[in-house]
Formats: C-alpha cells, sequence, structure tokens
C-alpha cells in the first residue's frame, strides 16, 4: 500500500518473520513522509506481533495492513505527559501515539520495546527499533528515543492535537501506512544485510543511541569547540567527557529540536526535572517540591522558573504547568545549588553555554580533588551516589566511547 504523498505518514514495511526459539515477532522498516518527501531522521525499523493480520477482538497478533489515522494516547501509554526519567528504563506513563479505525481491535499504539520483553513488548502494537538480527532484543532507550522522535514531529506537524494534556485528539493529517502481510522467516543473509549497522553492547540505561551521542558530539563542536577545548587545557577529563556528560544530562530532549531550534534556543531552553511535582515523583534534595521553594525564596522568583519551565513545555506542544523545574542549563546545574549561587538561577544565566561549562567543570574539579584525582569516581560523585550514580558512570563510559570517535582523544 503506498503511501498518498499528503500530509505526515508513517510508512511501515513488513520484511519478514524473526524467530528465535520458541519466540517470534514481525520485522519491518519505517519511513516517515511529510507531503511525500521522506525525513531522513526518521527511519528505522519495528517489531509487532506474528500475522497474519486479522481484526479479531484480543486476537494478539499484528493488525491488517492498511491507513489508519493517528491520535494522541492517554493511559499507561501518553502522547504527552510521559515519564521523563533517564535512569529507570521502561517507567511509566511510556511515550506512545495511538492508531485508530483498528476495531473491533483497541489500544493499537506505537511504543517503545521496554522491560521485561525487550525482544516483543506489543500485543499487535508496534515498537520502533534500531537494526537487529532475529536473535536480538531491542534497546530500550534507543526505542524510546525512536517514539518521541515520532511524537515530537508530529507535535510539530500539528500543534493543536497537543493542546490537551488528558484527552485524545486526532492529529490533523496523520496516518500510519501498514504494508505486507509476510508470513516466512527472514533468511541469515537478509538479516545481515538489514543488520549490517555494528553495534556495541550497551546498558538498557542509556537514553539516546550511538548515533545519536555522536550527533549531540557534533553539534558541540560545531557551536562551542573553542570553549570546550580551552576548558580541558591542563584537566584530567577531556571533550569527549564533557560531551559525554551532555549525551547523559539533556541530549534525550534537545536532540529532537536541532532541526527547527537555534543554538541559544536550545541552551536556553535546557530547563527539565519536574521530580516533585510531576504526580508519582519525589525528590529529597532542597527544594522537595515548588511549595517548598515558594515558601524560602517567594512568589517572584518561583513565578519566573514557573514560566522557564513552561516556556520549554510550550516548546514541546505542552500546555502549562505551575510547577518549578529542577535542573537548569545544558550539563543540568541542579537548583539546590541555588543556596550558594541564587545568581545563575535568579539572572538566568544557563542561557549562555559558557555559565554552563563554567559550573560543570568547576564541579567536576571539586569532585576530582574530593575523590583524589580518579577520573571516573569523580564522574561518578558529580552525579551523587549509589546505585543511580552507578548506573549514571556507565552510562558516561560508554558515551566516552562513542563520542570519542567525534571529538578525538
Amino acid at each position: 500500500m503506498p503511501i498518498s504523498g499528503n500530509g505526515w505518514e508513517l510508512l511501515v514495511k513488513r520484511l519478514g518473520l524473526h524467530a528465535t526459539g520458541a519466540r517470534k515477532r514481525t520485522y519491518s522498516t519505517y519511513q516517515v513522509f511529510e507531503n511525500g518527501q521522506a525525513i531522513p531522521a526518521l527511519g528505522g525499523y519495528m517489531c509487532e506481533c506474528v500475522g497474519p493480520g486479522n481484526l479479531v477482538a484480543e486476537s494478539g497478533k499484528r493488525i491488517k495492513e492498511g491507513r489508519y489515522p493517528l491520535w494522541t494516547q492517554f493511559g499507561r501509554y501518553r502522547s504527552i505527559g510521559y515519564s521523563t526519567d533517564v535512569q529507570t528504563a521502561g517507567k511509566p506513563p511510556m511515550p506512545a501515539i495511538l492508531l485508530s479505525g483498528t476495531r473491533p481491535r483497541t489500544g493499537i499504539l506505537i511504543h517503545p520495546g521496554h522491560p521485561p520483553n525487550l525482544y516483543l513488548s506489543s500485543i499487535g502494537c508496534l515498537n520502533p527499533s534500531n537494526p537487529l538480527e532475529s536473535n536480538e532484543s531491542m534497546n530500550f532507550w534507543d526505542s524510546r528515543s525512536r517514539t518521541v522522535a515520532l511524537i515530537d514531529s508530529l507535535k510539530s506537524f500539528d500543534p493543536t492535537a497537543f493542546q490537551h494534556e488528558s484527552t485524545a485528539s486526532r492529529i490533523r493529517d496523520a496516518w500510519a501506512v501498514i504494508e505486507g502481510e509476510p508470513m516466512t522467516a527472514l533468511r541469515a543473509p537478509d538479516r545481515r544485510a538489514l543488520a549490517a549497522e555494528i553495534r556495541t553492547a550497551e546498558p538498557e540505561s542509556l537514553p539516546i543511541s550511538k548515533s545519536g551521542a555522536q550527533k549531540c558530539a557534533r553539534w558541540l563542536l560545531d557551536h562551542f569547540q573553542p570553549q570546550l577545548a580551552a576548558a580541558v587545557q591542563d584537566k584530567a577529563y577531556r571533550v569527549k567527557h564533557l560531551c559525554a556528560i551532555v549525551c547523559q544530562e539533556t541530549a534525550y530532549k534537545w536532540l529532537n529540536w536541532v532541526e527547527r531550534s537555534d543554538a541559544a534556543t536550545i541552551v536556553a531552553r535546557c530547563v527539565f526535572d519536574a521530580s516533585g511535582d510531576y504526580p508519582g515523583t519525589r525528590r529529597t534534595a532542597f527544594p522537595k517540591n515548588t511549595a517548598a521553594f515558594r515558601e524560602r525564596y517567594g512568589n517572584q522568583f518561583t513565578a519566573m522558573l514557573i514560566e522557564e519551565a513552561n516556556k520549554t513545555r510550550r516548546l514541546q506542544g505542552w500546555q502549562n504547568a505551575t510547577w518549578v523545574y529542577k535542573g537548569y542549563g545544558i550539563f543540568q546545574y541542579d537548583l539546590q545549588k541555588v543556596r550558594n549561587d541564587r545568581r545563575f538561577f535568579e539572572d538566568k544565566l544557563w542561557y549562555s553555554f559558557d555559565n554552563c561549562l563554567d559550573r560543570c567543570c568547576k564541579e567536576l574539579d571539586e569532585k576530582l580533588v574530593a575523590t583524589g584525582g580518579d577520573l571516573w569516581r569523580g564522574i561518578k560523585a558529580y552525579n551523587g551516589s549509589g546505585p543511580s550514580a552507578d548506573r549514571y558512570l556507565a552510562n558516561v563510559k560508554v558515551f566516552t566511547t562513542y563520542c570519542a570517535e567525534v571529538t578525538g582523544g
């Protein structure tokens, strides 16, 4: 079923079946088109249940090939207000888009492949992925970033559909086009050709893929190479480490904006982390929530930070909220620092990459002194302590390897 060449179209071409032991899945390619023009950054592979396609309620099989209108989704999976936790793989609510017109089947979504079943995480739904061999499982963070990229593209295409945070809306002139009903296994040579990209084993907690990390590093060098080079003079850490920290802290968000926003906007809008206020989250450091910040710093300062958070929310097509966010700048300088560095937050100094880099390096320098000059222990301490800091360090180590291919040693 070819695309029409009009509107926003996600073309899913089913290639065949993967099987390993008793596990099976349908393996497809996907590509997004706007008015018939392919968007190169929005392509990849898709996993779903085995066919044949049918419309039997609760069948657990893939839907029939066809053309399906897209809607926003709410519930355990959401198109707006999904979890921004980049430490816990699969934390609900997860991002998703709803396919309509599938009756009597309901709840057919595009959503990330997620633990505990990363080989296939759907009952008739579609899980975006990077290239896979038949025995390989999906990487949650890669699948999540691909789903978020689709959602962000749809938000840009039809912002009005994303104005309501709890009501499903038809996304104007947006479609999923499903092509093919294969029931044969892909042969090994075909699988090797489709999965020619050689991939390094990655922790499940990586918020972005290797290609995303290298895109981040290239963007940073394109815009801020002199500052980064100067910052690491006579230091134990290198540019690759600083880029890796950005990969872990904020790139999962702003990589989706680079095609439509300039560098100044991206740096200024790195206001993230609604922990303590977003439902189902908690925070132990000061401020535990917006009320705690307001009590200490008053209404004017609080209102300003709420508006800064809402500027970021609006950039993503979300409605305003009444929350003070806790992370500021491309390296995510935590709001707990306000007690000793009030000017950074009150004067919006995170709008400047140089200011963000300065705070990051000062903190790294302090942690290196505290850890006796041990670089990796210092980077772990930059995040904190305990299991979450261990995961943070593991991710930064992987990202450092990826970024080094762009930045050099």
